[in-house]
């Protein structure tokens, strides 16, 4: 156990002793007061003790005799402690055992509570690592990783052409000899790279379909390079290699809006500790790319847990509410229809905005949307909301109140 995380579970250890004692303290010194009488109070015991009191002064007035006040004191001499037993027992013994039992339950309650969450939410035994070595890190782990070659050896897959159909094995058996005897034939090769991919072969498809590219050389066109990509990720169980990286480097150098490109990008820094960079390409794939695509739906599944560990509260296109093509769109709508579809979309962001919250860009989209329904008043009291929720972030207050002003809210 390193020193740093010895430090650690000291300040962890000083700060739940402390939380105990701030919890207990106060229990403990209730129960200190509430065990003393107060014999202030008008109870027996004070009654008994003003009849001693009389009993002195009629002795000195000479109104008792001495053996008849010596006998009526002690008959409230006995009382007294009587009442004085009943007055304590009273007090004291119940709330003590009911005090004893509430700050043991409290403490055990402290203890494995704050122990649980931390083991479900915390790191147990991961030392402090600055944002700057974390990412120091990945770049590290990021240009020593396994290459291609080892990610697929250490996945090596079996040929699965025992398992395809009849048609199927038979079609792949003669393009595999048809590639083997015309080496140079690239509509051999491809259609092998196809069909290998189609049973589940993905390391040989990533073969033919390299042999394609190369036969193709200058005459290579994006889609090929995305088949090789896919073949290679998925022949290697997800991993991104650096094979691929450089592919994938190439590929958006030449279109930086390929939308394979981006999510292979996002899925590389996302496997290397960087997720601020898989953030910015994950979210380009989902709010520019077209959705229910295989990248399109990988970067959905994936993007929320990356925005999490940025901080930031993500919601995907199609949860947010309507979009500006949606509003245009209802323009040419009737009234009635435009109006229902609108509420129903206006109201799913209402609601999830009102339990989970958002970013400023939902917020923005709700008050638009409101305007457009004439709600103005409804727009405005979101607005001042959303103003008070964002107060210190002087960017978000601004893309609010740029919305406004576009739905002629304010000037």
């Amino acid at each position: 156990m390193t020193f740093g995380i010895i430090i650690f579970w000291l300040i962890c250890a000083s700060v739940t002793a402390l939380a105990i004692a701030a919890v207990l303290v106060p229990l403990r010194r209730d129960h200190v007061a509430d065990a003393t009488p107060d014999f202030g109070a008008d109870t027996d015991i004070d009654i008994y003790r003003y009849q001693l009191d009389e009993v002195d002064r009629d002795l000195a007035r000479g109104v008792l005799e001495v053996t008849e006040a010596e006998r009526t004191r002690i008959e409230i001499s006995r009382r007294l402690l009587h009442a004085d037993a009943n007055t304590r027992t009273a007090t004291t013994d119940a709330p003590q055992i009911a005090n004893r039992v509430v700050v043991r339950v409290l403490a055990a309650v402290i203890v494995l509570g704050a122990g649980g969450i931390y083991l479900q939410l915390g790191a147990p035994g991961y030392g402090d690592v600055p944002r700057a070595q974390r990412i120091a890190d990945g770049e590290e782990r990021r240009e020593n990783r396994p290459s291609q070659q080892d990610a697929e050896s250490a996945n090596r897959e079996t040929d699965a052409i025992s398992q395809a159909d009849v048609g199927t094995r038979e079609i792949l058996q003669a393009l595999r000899g048809t590639a083997f005897e015309r080496p140079y034939e690239v509509r051999a090769w491809a259609f092998l790279a196809q069909t290998e991919a189609s049973i589940g072969n993905m390391q040989r498809a990533a073969r033919a379909q390299e042999r394609t590219i190369a036969l193709l050389g200058g005459a290579t066109v994006n889609p090929d390079y995305v088949r090789l990509l896919d073949f290679l990720v998925i022949g290697a169980q997800g991993y991104v290699s650096p094979e691929v990286e450089a592919i994938t480097i190439s590929l958006l150098q030449s279109d930086p809006d390929n939308t394979a490109g981006q999510y292979y990008a996002g899925l590389l820094y996302a496997q290397n500790d960087r997720p601020d960079r898989a953030f910015s390409f994950w979210r380009s794939v989902v709010e520019d790319g077209e959705q229910g695509t295989l990248y399109w739906n990988s970067a959905a599944s994936q993007i929320a847990d990356v925005a999490a560990q940025l901080g930031i509260d993500y919601a995907l296109p199609n949860q947010r509410g309507p979009t500006a093509d949606d509003l245009a769109v209802a323009q040419y709508m009737p009234e009635q229809d435009r109006n229902a579809m609108i509420q129903g979309m206006v109201g799913q962001l209402a609601d999830r905005l009102a339990t989970t919250g958002g970013p400023p860009q939902d917020w923005a989209r709700l008050i638009s949307s409101l305007a457009v329904l004439g709600e103005n008043e409804t727009a405005l009291i979101v607005l001042a909301e959303a103003e008070a929720t964002f107060g210190g972030d002087v960017q978000a207050v601004q893309i609010l109140r740029r919305a406004a002003q576009e739905a002629g809210l304010m000037e």
